[in-house]
């Protein structure tokens, strides 16, 4: 079973709907970078269940919700290279999940100018870059072992 879901994570998908994955986990990351602080949420007579959700989300220590960029970002940046093919499908390919995932994790940081309460960090980008790169990395080293081991077979 764990190999087939290596399989499946590793290899690019047949069909151009597989699209809907990392486009799908992009909008929810924006949603969740795009939310604002309880406080103005509550101002603003907001849904409670936004402003019980920001209060969970930003009551962690900073510290915390610095370090959860990675895996975000590493999860990004692993969709965009397992959808479009990873190393194998060639130079360009990787360079475009590379690019979609280093720019979107730029103008995520960006926008949160634009959200009330919210402030763009070096450090919060920084961490989104080093997710990004994890992200790439780790499926392309899985993705080579996967090949290594399909040929020797």
């Amino acid at each position: 079973m764990l190999r087939n879901i290596l399989e499946f994570w590793t290899k690019k998908p047949q069909k151009r709907t597989w699209a809907a994955l990392p486009i799908g986990y992009l909008l929810f990351l924006q949603l969740l970078t795009g939310i604002p602080k309880a406080d103005i949420i509550r101002e603003a007579d907001g849904p409670e269940f936004l402003e019980r959700f920001a209060e969970e989300l930003f009551g962690y220590p900073y510290w915390a919700q610095d370090l959860s960029h990675l895996p975000l970002f590493a999860v990004l940046a692993w969709l965009w290279s397992w959808y479009l093919g990873g190393p194998k499908a060639g130079t360009k390919w990787a360079v475009a999940a590379a690019w979609i995932s280093f720019t979107y994790a730029v103008l995520n940081e960006m926008g949160q100018y634009f959200v009330p309460k919210r402030f763009p960090s070096v450090g919060d980008l920084i961490m989104n870059i080093i997710g990004v790169t994890i992200g790439l990395l780790a499926h392309a080293k899985l993705f080579k072992a996967k090949n290594r081991e399909t040929h020797s077979k």
